[in-house]
This record gives structure tokens, C-alpha cells and sequence, in this order.
């Protein structure tokens, strides 16, 4: 029996306000996260990677890649890596690792301690049904430097620079932003053609306090962290 919710149930502007977590309550495996979280039709994972440009050496920037339209939701927006657990990952930790892996080539060895967390409801494509979806974002602690070369310009509204990621072909582009560019960002609203920048809403609050746990960790010689193990 499905657990979706009809399509006359709850609005799809429904979000839970993103909040802080500790990454150790979740690195548990996958069916009894399920149990944590009950109510949740279906969970994903983010990893959320943050690097410098060299011109701006002191504003950090969070790597966010473009949708492809074609044959995904959301279609043409933009998010940091991520995407729906294997069934063969031992945790949702696991699950954010592999994902950015196979979406950007940046392959996580530890994340920080305090974590990203997120509901909201999400039409799904291929059967119409409205799930209760949780995100679950995890910050890349870095095992090696990835300069953030390729930038956002307001003049052109395209990303400009030389690429320092490889992105899948489910991705159109990567691009290294700031906060205040991604505050900026334009809200998705389905059915309407997304402009250059466009995200949706729970995505952009969990970057925008992801920023803020990122800076706060930078006062730390060794901020808290755990290990993927492999």
C-alpha cells in the first residue's frame, strides 16, 4: 500500500524551517532512519562543499551545480550535490559521499559534526502522488583543495572561469557562489521557466544556514568532524 499522499493533500509550499542536527544521529543505516523519521515518504542527502576564489581569498563560496531539465525535477535550477540513497549505502552519510563522488568528483573522506535537515512535500514525476520528502546536508570537511575558479557574474548571469569540478551528465554547469548571491537567488516555482539562478526554497535555506555553520567552524583549529568509512 503507498504511503503518498493524494493529490489533493497538503500544499507543495509546505516546508519545515531547515535546522541544525547533530551528523551522529543520523549515521545510522538506512531502515532505522526510516524509524526516526516516520512520516517521511522519502529522504536524500546533500553535501554541501565550500572553497575561496582567489580574488576573494577571505568570502567563502559553496559549490551549487545546474539541473538538467530534461529528465528531473526542479529542472534548470541549481543545488549542491546529492540525490536519493542506494539501497547498498550503510548510512545517509554515505549516501551524500557517493553522491558528490558521482556528481562533482569530489569525494568526501569527513564531514563536519553538525548537519543540515529539511522537509518539504515533492509531486513525483512519474506517478503524480505528493511524498513527504526530508533532506538530509552534510558539510565536506576537506581531504584535498579544490579552488573555487568558476564564479557567478551578475553582468553576464552566467558562471564565468575555468572549471575545477567534473560534473555528471545529469548537470548542466557548476558554479562556485557566495551567500549573498545565493540569498539573491530567484525562488522555482513549477510551471514557470526558471531564470539563470533559480533554486528551490527548502534547497536555498539549507545552503544559507549551511554558511553559517561554515563560518562559525572556521574560529576552529579542528572543527568536529567524523570519518566516512569506507
Amino acid at each position: 500500500m503507498s504511503t503518498a499522499i493524494s493529490n489533493a493533500g497538503p500544499p507543495l509550499e509546505y516546508q519545515s524551517s531547515p535546522e541544525r542536527i547533530d551528523g551522529a544521529t543520523v549515521n545510522i543505516p538506512l531502515d532505522s532512519l526510516e524509524e526516526l523519521y516516520p512520516d517521511i515518504q522519502r529522504f536524500t542527502a546533500m553535501a554541501l562543499k565550500f572553497s575561496y576564489h582567489p580574488g576573494s581569498p577571505s568570502e567563502p563560496r559553496v559549490l551549487l551545480i545546474e539541473r538538467n531539465g530534461k529528465n528531473s525535477s526542479w529542472g534548470n535550477t541549481w543545488e549542491p550535490g546529492g540525490g536519493t540513497p542506494d539501497k547498498e549505502d550503510p548510512t545517509i552519510i554515505h549516501s551524500a559521499a557517493r553522491e558528490s563522488g558521482e556528481e562533482t568528483q569530489i569525494w568526501p573522506e569527513r564531514f563536519a559534526k553538525d548537519a543540515i535537515t529539511c522537509s518539504f512535500y515533492h509531486e513525483d514525476r512519474k506517478t503524480g502522488d505528493i511524498v513527504l520528502m526530508r533532506t538530509l546536508g552534510f558539510i565536506i570537511i576537506d581531504n584535498e583543495k579544490t579552488m573555487a575558479q568558476r564564479v557567478w557574474s551578475s553582468e553576464m548571469q552566467q558562471p564565468i572561469g575555468q572549471s575545477s569540478v567534473e560534473i555528471s551528465d545529469e548537470h548542466l554547469d557548476h558554479c562556485w557562489f557566495t551567500e549573498d548571491e545565493v540569498r539573491s537567488a530567484a525562488l522555482y516555482v513549477k510551471g514557470t521557466p526558471p531564470g539563470p539562478f533559480a533554486m528551490i526554497l527548502a534547497k536555498k535555506d539549507m545552503v544559507l544556514l549551511a554558511f553559517e555553520l561554515f563560518r562559525q567552524s572556521q574560529g576552529q583549529n579542528v572543527p568536529p568532524s567524523f570519518d566516512i568509512v569506507r
